[in-house]
C-alpha cells in the first residue's frame, strides 16, 4: 500500500500512471488530429465544415459515454484498487483504435460505416470516462503534502504530450506517405499504432503499487452513488470547475489547430506548426505551474484561472483569428504567442485539476467522486468545444430546406462566431463561485496529513 512505500516508489509509480495517460490520451487525440483525412470514408456530404461538424459529433459522443465509463471504472476501482481498474481501461482504449483502423469505408458497407465508427468512438469514451478521474486520484494518494500540485501535473505533462505526438504522428505521416495516401488509407496505420501503443503501456502498469489505503470489494459503502449522494457538495464543485476547465484546455489545444484553419486562415501546414509549438509550450509550463499552486493553494489557483479567463478569452481568441494571412495582424508568431498566453491562464487549471478534485473526497468514494462529476461536465463542455465552436461558425445551423431551384440549402439562426467566446465566459464566471467554496482542509489531507 501507498503508506509503506519509499519515494523513489512513489516517484516511479506516478510516472507510470502518468505514462499510461499519455498512451490513453494519444489513443483518444489521434481521432481528432486525423479527422481531415478520414471524414469522407464515413460522410457524404460536400460541405467541408458540415462534414467536420459530423465527425467532431461522433468525437463528441465519445465523450458523452466517459460518465457511463466513470461509473463503472470509478466503482470498481474504490472496490478492487486503482492499479487493476487503469489496466482493464487501457485494454478497452485499445481494442477501439483497432477498430477504427479496420473499418470499412461508406462505399463498401454504407451507413454501416458511420455506426461502426461511432460504436468504437463509444468504446473509448468508456476507456477515457475510467481513466480521468483514476489517474487524478491515484496521484493524489500517492504523493504527500508539499507535491501534490507539481505531480498532478504530470496528468496534463502526459495529457498535452499525449496531442503533441498524436499531431507530430499525423504530420510525419503526411510527409511520408503524401496527402492523398493519407486521405485513402494510411490514415489507418496511425489508428494501429495507437492501438499497439496502448498494449505496450500494460507493461508500465503492471508495476504499479496500489495507491488505497484500504481495499475490500465486499464493503457496501464503497464505489456506490448512495455513498457518492453524501457529498454531493463537492460533486457540484467538481462539475462547475471542470465545465470551465475542460472547456478552456479543449479549445486552447484540440480546437486550435482546426480554429487557425477555419477561421484564422492559416493554411494546413503553417497551423499544425503553431499547434505544435504551443502544445509543447503548455506542456513545459504545466510543472510549474503545478510549483505556484503548492505554494498558493488550489482554491487561488482556480480563482485567478477563472477571473483572468473571463477578461482575456475573448480578446484571444479575436486576436487569433486576426493572426491569419488575411487579418489585420498577420502573423503567426502573434498567433503563437496569444494561444500561449492561453495556456498559461488554462494552466492555473489544468496543472491542480487531479488534486482539486480527488482530494475533496474520502478514500472509499475517492475514485468514483472524482471520476463521475467530471466525466459528466467534461462530455457537456469539453468534448463539445470544437463542435459548438463550428455550430457558431456556420450561424447556428439547425436544420436542411430545399430552395426554389430544388437546392438543399442550411438554415440557420444568424448567430456570431463570437458567441462561442461568450459561451466560454459564461462558464469562467460560474467557475468564480467554486473557487470560493473550495475547503480548507480536503478530506484527503485529513487522512494523509495527520
Amino acid at each position: 500500500m501507498a503508506e509503506n512505500l519509499s519515494k523513489m516508489q512513489r516517484v516511479r509509480s506516478i510516472l507510470a500512471a502518468s505514462s499510461g495517460n499519455f498512451v490513453e490520451w494519444f489513443d483518444f487525440y489521434i481521432y481528432i488530429s486525423l479527422v481531415k483525412y478520414f471524414t469522407h470514408h464515413f460522410t457524404q456530404t460536400d460541405n467541408e465544415t458540415v462534414a467536420l461538424a459530423i465527425s467532431f459529433g461522433i468525437f463528441a459522443i465519445g465523450f458523452f459515454m466517459r460518465p457511463i465509463g466513470s461509473l463503472i471504472f470509478g466503482s470498481i476501482a474504490d472496490k478492487i484498487g486503482r492499479r487493476k481498474t487503469m489496466i482493464y481501461a487501457i485494454l478497452l482504449m485499445a481494442f477501439g483504435n483497432f477498430m477504427i483502423a479496420g473499418i470499412p469505408s461508406h462505399e463498401t458497407i454504407g451507413d454501416y460505416a458511420v455506426i461502426l465508427l461511432t460504436l468504437a468512438r463509444m468504446l473509448q469514451g468508456l476507456s477515457v470516462g475510467g481513466e480521468g478521474g483514476l489517474v487524478a486520484t491515484y496521484i493524489s494518494e500517492m504523493s504527500t503534502k508539499g507535491n501534490r500540485g507539481f505531480f498532478s501535473s504530470f496528468q496534463y505533462v502526459t495529457l498535452i504530450a499525449a496531442q503533441f505526438v498524436a499531431l507530430g504522428c499525423v504530420w510525419i505521416a503526411a510527409e511520408i506517405f503524401g496527402e492523398e495516401a493519407m486521405k485513402d488509407y494510411a490514415w489507418r496505420y496511425l489508428f494501429v499504432l495507437a492501438g499497439i501503443l496502448a498494449l505496450g503501456s500494460l507493461f508500465l502498469r503492471a508495476k504499479m503499487h496500489e495507491s488505497a489505503k484500504e481495499i475490500d470489494s465486499k464493503t457496501k459503502e464503497k464505489g456506490t452513488l448512495k455513498t457518492l449522494w453524501k457529498y454531493k457538495k463537492y460533486c457540484i464543485l467538481v462539475f462547475g470547475l471542470t465545465a470551465a476547465g475542460s472547456m478552456c484546455y479543449y479549445n486552447f489545444t484540440a480546437f486550435m489547430n482546426n480554429y487557425l484553419t477555419t477561421s484564422a486562415g492559416f493554411g494546413e501546414p503553417m497551423a499544425r506548426q503553431i499547434s505544435l509549438y504551443a502544445l509543447a509550450f503548455g506542456m513545459v509550463i504545466q510543472p510549474f505551474m503545478g510549483m505556484i499552486g503548492d505554494r498558493i493553494g488550489v482554491a487561488k489557483m482556480l480563482g485567478i484561472f477563472s477571473i483572468v479567463g473571463f477578461v482575456s478569452v475573448f480578446p484571444i481568441m479575436t486576436y487569433i483569428a486576426e493572426c491569419g494571412p488575411n487579418g489585420s495582424i498577420n502573423s503567426p508568431i502573434v498567433a503563437f504567442i496569444l494561444i500561449a498566453l492561453g495556456l498559461i491562464i488554462s494552466g492555473f487549471y489544468t496543472s491542480i485539476a487531479g488534486i482539486a478534485k480527488a482530494t475533496l473526497f474520502p478514500e472509499k468514494i475517492r475514485a468514483l467522486g472524482t471520476s463521475f462529476p467530471y466525466a459528466i461536465a467534461v462530455a457537456m463542455f469539453g468534448g463539445t468545444a470544437a463542435n459548438v465552436a463550428l455550430w457558431f461558425k456556420e450561424g447556428g445551423v439547425y436544420g436542411t430546406a430545399i430552395n426554389e431551384s430544388g437546392e438543399k440549402v442550411m438554415l440557420t439562426l444568424g448567430l456570431p462566431e463570437w458567441g462561442y467566446f461568450i459561451y466560454m465566459m459564461f462558464f469562467l464566471f460560474c467557475c468564480i463561485f467554486v473557487a470560493f467554496n473550495i475547503p480548507k482542509q480536503t478530506e484527503l489531507e485529513r487522512q494523509n496529513d495527520r
